[in-house]
This record gives C-alpha cells, structure tokens and sequence, in this order.
C-alpha cells in the first residue's frame, strides 16, 4: 500500500480554471441528483454476467448493480473507438458534428456535459482513462497519472481508484454540491490479463479472479479455437479487473452515504478488440451493456428488452434527468424508459467509423434495428485491405485458415469487405452472412438504405453525397482518398496543441 499512497499523493486536483475567459462556479449549488458514470474501455456488450457473460462468476460488482437498477437489452454507442465514443456520449452530438471522428479534440466552444454541469454548480471529476482537453470538459478535480505516454502501465489498480473517489465523495460532502464523476477503466483493452505492476510508476494490480481457456464461454463472434480461447481467456481476467474497478467505486459511493441519491450509469464505450467488433459498424462494435440505478425512480431488477438507445442520448437524458434545459443535441433524451414508461421512435441506431489517426481513415456507416443491420463501407473495393486485424485470436484463424477453406474465407471476407452489407439478426447476430444480394430481403435492405439515408441527411453527414453513389467505384475511391488527406491534414494541424498541453491525442 506505500507505492499507492506514493501514487496518490501525485494526483492533481485542479480548479477548472483553464483557459480563456475561464471562471469559477457562478451559480449556487442547488439540490439535484448526483451522477455517477462508469465507463468500460472495450469491453463486449455480452461480457458481463448479467448480459450473458464471458465466463461463470465473471463480473459479481456489476451483476449487483444490474438487479439494483435497469438493464437495457438494445443499447448502443454510435462509435467503436474510444475517444470519438466518449465524444459523442459527452456533447450529445455525432462525430462530424462535434469534430471528434478520431483521436482529435472536440471543437472548442462545443458544450459538454460536465461544463454544462459545472455551470449548474456541479463538482465535475474524472479518473481513470484520460480525458484531456480541460477547457472543453471543465473539470473540478482529475486525476494526473504520474505515469506518460503508455496508458498500458498505468490505470489498471482498483486501489488508486478507491482512494480518489473516498477522496472526492468527501470533498462534495464538505462543499454541499451535487457531484458529476466520469470513473473510466482501462480495462478490458490490452494488454489483456491481470498480473501486477512490476516497476514504477506503473500502476496495475492482479485481478481477483484469472480465468483458463476452458472455463470461458466464446460469443458466436469468435471461432472456437485454442489460440483464440486462451486470449480471450485473459480478456475475461481484464474484464474481472474492470468490475474489481467498478466494486471499489460503488462501495465507496456507499461509505459516503450518497449512493440514495446518485444515478449511476456503467457503459462500455464500444465493442472488443477481436475481429468483426471494434473497429467496425456492427452490432457487436457499438452495443453495449447499459445500466442505470437511481433509487427511488427507477424499479430494482428492471430490463427494457425492446426499445433501442444509443450513447448520443445521453447527454439529453442526464441533463433531463436532474432538471436542466438540455442543449443542442443529435440525441434525445430516453428519461420516459426509466420511469418504466414506453416511448415511440425507438426502433433503430446508427452507427459510424471515420479514422483513428487520419490517414488510416477507413470511412462507414450503419443503420441497426432489433431484426437486421445495414452497413456502408465506401473504402471497399476489392483491392484495399481493412488493415485493423490483429493479436493472438486472429493469428489463430490466420494459421487454422491453411487447411480450412471456410476459415479462409472468413479472413478474407474480414480484409476486404463489400461497399454494402446486409445481416439477418434474427438468424445471424453476429454478422457471419452477408445477405446483400437476397431477393428475400430486397423490401427489408431497401427501406433500411432510406433509414441510413434520411439520417445522413438530417444529421449532415458529408458522406451523402457519396452514398448516392454507391454503384461507382470511381466515385467511392475519390471520396476515400479526399477523406484520408483531409482527415491527415486535421490531425497534423493538432500537433502544436498537443505539444502545448503536455499529450497525445
């Protein structure tokens, strides 16, 4: 326990005083709820015990959680990487229009939950994965990792998380504001596995539990191979770690004696790191396994199995849920489902893929409902290859693909994709056939196309126009090569904002 102790006396807490025209709190606190949100990072919708779990016992500080407050069934992100993903859920606002579509900051003057909170005399905190860009999110305290640059050793020590929120649970006690905490884990994203820390300053500690290749339970995503049973094996065991994580919050939120008046939200931010999930459009990318307690107003043990809500809503709905006007948003606020209410236009989600560091941009879109998903991959033609393929589950595919044709076929398919894609989920929920060419589903992919296309519009999508042209290859290859210089351009232009701020997106 010294190296934590060491360890959190290098946290900074900061007064959100940053930047141009930056202030203090204006308004006097006034009573609301707190919220408290809990974001996984990678982690499959499927994983946790309470969704359908990875594992036996995998997850039992989340299963708690879950029969405390309300499951939803149909929830999803609307971007499979991490900081367009937080982006969206933060602004209620899609990537083009909140300029986040890979690792780059939002644009500034962009209102964002927790500035909109501290406006409203809110204590905004954050530990866990970083997010940086202080004079967007305003936040009240945050944890500075004395580790740089390598994210993989540090933040994975459920201890370091206890001692901060024990710390900011008091500080908003003492000042009598309400509190909006972002407690983000590092897990489950690799390095998977749970081993402890072996040099300073890492930060990592084992899990409580480990699991063997045996003891897991593959989702019909992943082909049952020893390779791939034995990496996503230690994903379970990063998954453990993640509830590890989640525990020690929530008993400390307890400890405090706020937990009555705390709504709690625990998300991932997109799929898992194997093939056909993050990354990607498909329902595995973006679905996650959302929760909400707030005693009192939402009915212990509750499961909406049928309307769909995606992370866009959030905002909207957090911000209704404690009584404030809520913003310009792309989403909608889902408050009527917590109140057990029913609510209509609540049948499909969309989702999108731009780049993570511009000129890998590998563009998409998707459209999903409860029955079937629409996905448009205009980089696809034939020749390019999906370059985000990788670690030991694929290496397994990759060598099992030498004497089985089927295997083959599947990697291949993986690499290059088509420009549509249409799956049937009722029969194929994890994206394994593509039926883009059926007749007997020509009405369905149809008036899924005209969804997709009516959102770009709506939205201002700027792949429109060239969703309209989806039969010419010409068309698609010049938008993707426009798209990946502009996206490169973008990123070379944060280079100095980086160097200034001391990070890297």
């Amino acid at each position: 326990m010294k190296r934590i102790g060491l360890t959190v006396l290098a946290a900074v807490v900061m007064i959100a005083l940053v930047g141009e025209g930056a202030h203090g709190q204006l308004s006097a606190p006034v009573k609301r709820p707190n919220i408290l949100l809990i974001v996984a990072d990678d982690m499959n919708w499927d994983s946790p015990g309470c969704f359908g779990g990875g594992a036996k016992g995998i997850t039992p500080s989340i299963d708690k959680l879950a029969s405390e407050g309300m499951r939803f069934l149909h929830a999803y992100v609307n971007i499979s990487i991490c900081t367009p993903s937080r982006s969206v859920m933060l602004t209620g606002l899609y990537s083009h229009n909140n300029g986040a579509e890979g690792f780059q900051r939002i644009r500034p003057g962009t209102p964002t939950l927790p500035a909109i909170l501290n406006e409203a005399g809110y204590m905004c905190g954050t530990v866990g994965k970083p997010l940086s860009q202080e004079e967007i999110f305003r936040w009240s305290a945050a944890y500075r990792w004395p580790g740089a640059g390598d994210e993989n050793r540090w933040g994975r020590d459920p201890a370091v998380y206890r001692i901060f929120c024990r710390r900011f649970f008091r500080l908003a006690k003492t000042a009598h504001q309400p509190f909006f905490l972002m407690a983000s884990s590092h897990d489950p994203h690799h390095p998977f596995g749970g081993g402890r820390a072996t040099q300073a300053p890492n930060e990592r500690a084992a899990a409580s539990r480990a699991f063997r290749a045996e003891e897991v339970r593959l989702p019909g995503l992943l082909s049952d191979l020893p390779g791939v049973r034995g990496e996503f094996a230690a994903y379970c065991t990063s998954v453990r770690r993640l509830d590890d994580m989640t525990g020690v919050v929530l008993e400390e939120l307890e400890k405090a004696g706020l937990a009555a008046e705390t709504i709690v939200v625990f998300l991932s931010d997109h799929g898992m790191p194997f093939p056909g999930a993050k990354f990607n459009c498909y329902p595995d990318s973006v679905r996650t396994p959302l929760i909400i307690r707030w005693g009192g107003k939402v009915k212990r043990g509750a499961v909406d199995r049928s309307h769909m809500v995606s992370m866009v809503d959030l905002q909207p709905t957090l911000l209704d849920a404690v009584g404030l006007e809520p913003m310009r948003s792309d989403g909608r606020s889902f408050l009527p489902l917590l109140r057990g209410e029913g609510q209509e236009g609540r049948d499909a989600i969309f989702a999108q893929f731009y780049h993570i560091h511009g000129k890998d941009a590998l563009p998409m879109r998707s459209v999903i409902t409860r029955e079937a998903a629409y996905v448009f991959n205009p980089w696809s033609n034939g020749k390019r290859h999906f370059t985000r393929l990788g670690g030991p589950a694929f290496a397994a595919m990759v060598n099992a693909a030498k004497n089985d044709p089927a295997m083959a076929a599947r990697i291949k398919y993986l690499r290059l994709r088509r420009v549509e894609e249409f799956f049937d989920l009722s029969k194929d929920p994890s994206c394994l056939e593509n039926l883009i060419g059926s007749e007997d589903h020509k009405a369905q992919i149809e008036a899924l196309r005209l969804l997709l296309r009516n959102w770009m519009e709506e939205t201002g999508d700027p792949a429109l126009e060239v969703f309209d042209r989806r039969d010419e290859p010409e068309a698609l290859d010049q938008f993707v090569e426009n798209y990946r210089s502009a996206a490169q351009k973008v990123k070379d232009a944060l280079r100095s904002y980086e160097k200034r701020k001391g990070y890297r997106f």
